[in-house]
């Protein structure tokens, strides 16, 4: 993507991402998302296969649901037909999705899950990440133009951790400002321009990750004067072009129901 930013612009959007605004930018979308995972339990060994994906955790006010890619789920549906012990997590709750489905579209590769509040509650361990439901204040959003910053969040593979038997960690990888390069009515692109960026939270000693499986299905927000919107779900990404790519949350009903 093409751009002509001030050179004097970037440098003090620069310093003001380093601050603790940065930080609170980063950290807003993981407050509403969690890891998927699915496959053999890690009880069973310590180099049991394990997919990943995430998880957004939204309320429109009929209930808490879980939305992710229908790509993400379709693997779990084939595995446990044929094993019967395959196990399937969001965050801290394991459960089968599949006697929750709200709807699913392959087209928009966009599941919906409903959780009861029992299960809400299961999915954080008591921390700041995936603690919280977003609640929009209005749907659907307002529309998403060309230059507008955009934060997202999620949980790569490549930093997924088996700590023990029966532990698995994931860390977060997210942005609070990440330029919009194109819009159509089917999805977003964001382009990722490393040369801008600011890291605010390094957990891997400024590792640059280029390989983000595992974060389809993350939140996508946007901030406004006023508020956040919840705009889409992440669901693709091209590591040679460097261009993620997010589906719209508007084919999203307030029920949970898809429509084309």
């Amino acid at each position: 993507m093409d751009n002509n930013y001030d050179p004097k612009l970037v440098e003090k959007a620069k310093k003001m991402t380093a601050g603790p605004l940065g930080k609170e930018m980063t950290k807003f979308p993981m407050r509403f998302a969690a890891p998927v995972f699915f496959g053999e339990s890690p009880a069973v060994s310590k180099k049991s296969k394990i997919s990943n994906g995430t998880a957004s955790l939204i309320n429109f006010g009929n209930g808490n649901l879980a939305i992710t890619c229908y790509h993400v789920l379709s693997p779990f549906k084939e595995q446990i037909e044929s094993r019967q012990d395959s196990i399937f997590q969001i965050g801290n709750l394991k459960f089968n999705p599949l006697d929750q489905i709200i709807a699913e579209s392959e087209e928009l590769d966009i599941v919906t899950i409903s959780l009861t509040p029992e299960q809400a509650k299961e999915i954080s361990a008591g921390g700041e990440i995936g603690s919280l439901f977003f609640m929009p204040p209005f749907w659907p959003p307002n529309s998403v133009n060309e230059k507008d910053f955009v934060a997202f969040g999620g949980f790569p593979g490549r930093w997924r951790q088996h700590l023990s038997s029966n532990e698995i960690m994931f860390d977060t990888y997210s942005s609070g400002a990440c330029g919009v390069a194109s819009v159509t009515d089917e999805y977003i692109v964001c382009q990722f321009e490393r040369e801008y960026w600011v890291v605010t939270l390094d957990l891997h000693n400024k590792e640059e990750l280029y390989d983000i499986s595992g974060l389809s299905g993350g939140p996508v927000f946007i901030k406004r004067s006023l508020h956040w919107e919840f705009i889409g779900i992440i669901y693709q990404f091209s590591q040679e072009f460097e261009l993620m790519y997010i589906r719209p949350s508007k084919f999203i009903g307030e029920d949970g129901v898809i429509s084309s």
